[in-house]
């Protein structure tokens, strides 16, 4: 009966490795989602004639978004090839300032969109919002 629950512990364990490494990946595309989303709202940015503080908050929050994101995606990797505790605490410590930049900048190009999103209805003219 030991066995069996020794056997099931390492199976867990095994399972529980290879769901990290998934979580991993799926971050790391999300990554070069964020990078990808980041270069055409910069580009997009650079080529409006009359940006407005909206359009500027958008683009400051995706380069903060891009960097929590990046940020969050070494925390995860680290976790995953983590070699003792300490390196586990340093990668979730990483990994959560990620996040919260992320949350910060998800507000921020909120309050940017909204900003857009007015302007666009008392000028009657319709853009982009990314």
């Amino acid at each position: 009966m030991e066995t069996e629950k020794g056997d099931k512990y390492k199976e867990n364990e095994d399972l529980k490795l290879k769901f990290e490494n998934v979580i991993a990946i799926g971050v790391w595309i999300k990554t070069i989602g964020q990078i990808i989303e980041t270069i055409g709202v910069s580009n997009l940015f650079l080529i409006n004639e009359d940006p407005s503080s909206g359009d500027e908050k958008v683009v400051s929050a995706v380069w903060i978004e891009m960097v929590g994101q990046f940020l969050q995606t070494i925390g995860v990797s680290q976790q995953v090839s983590a070699i003792n505790e300490q390196v586990t605490f340093q990668a979730q410590e990483l990994e959560i300032i990620g996040v919260s930049l992320q949350a910060f900048a998800n507000a921020l190009e909120a309050m940017g969109g909204i900003e857009i999103l007015q302007e666009e209805k008392q000028t009657d003219i319709v853009d982009f919002i990314p």
